[in-house]
């Protein structure tokens, strides 16, 4: 059976700063997999690593002024509104209930994929949401055993599967290389160097009105 409804890419993270090697990881989902749109969802919590340095509000700020002009890309910020740590789970099982006749599609990297089965009832994503498994060359990362079996189980080989069903096959996509990464644009930000082309500059010039990532100026020592 054919669902009516192009599937609805997920794209979450912290995006601390969103930049182009997200964007254009998202607008590629897009366009090669055929979805309606992708969802860029900033995470208010991550519970498996330390807080973003940029508040809430300034990232979804980022992404709302970075996808402005791209239909197919969109701000989801329900987790942000949402009181706890940011799981997965519970974000795919609240689109769910907003699409419920819509193919969900998480996005994420082999690095991540392999160590799903550390993920709050990781088993339970697979209720609400197929997996774009991104397997890019560079990235060298051994299966936990629970999510190689699970690779096993639901790996499919044609993309139209996840047009053909809501949820639970697992779809692995190259994508050609872009090395883009937050840590590294914080990194030119605090070492006062010019990130310039590696996210939208109107991103860029919102961080530095605000002075986010930049280092702060040394306090005089008192007398």
């Amino acid at each position: 059976m054919v669902l009516s409804t192009a599937p609805v890419g997920v794209l979450g993270g912290t995006f601390d700063p969103v930049h182009n090697g997200h964007l254009r990881l998202a607008m590629e989902m897009a366009t090669a997999l055929n979805m309606a749109h992708v969802r860029l969802v900033p995470c208010a919590r991550p519970p498996h690593r330390g807080a973003p340095t940029a508040s809430p509000g300034q990232r979804a700020k980022w992404i709302r002024v970075a996808v402005s002009t791209e239909p197919r890309l969109r701000l989801d910020d329900r987790e942000l509104l949402r009181d706890g740590p940011s799981y997965t789970v519970d974000t795919l099982a609240s689109m769910r209930k907003d699409m419920p006749d819509t193919p969900l599609c998480l996005i994420m990297g082999r690095d991540v994929f392999a160590k799903l089965p550390q993920w709050h009832q990781w088993e339970r994503i697979f209720d609400s949401a197929h997996i774009v498994l991104i397997d890019r060359p560079d990235i060298d990362a051994t299966l936990d055993p629970e999510a190689s079996a699970a690779l096993a189980k639901r790996a499919v080989d044609d993309v139209q599967a996840l047009h053909d069903t809501l949820c639970g096959h697992i779809y692995t996509y190259t994508p050609p290389p872009l090395a883009i990464s937050a840590s590294y644009i914080r990194q030119l930000l605090a070492e006062n160097q010019s990130p310039r082309y590696l996210l939208p500059m109107a991103v860029l010039d919102d961080i530095m009105d605000a002075g986010v990532y930049q280092p702060q100026p040394a306090t005089a020592a008192t007398q």
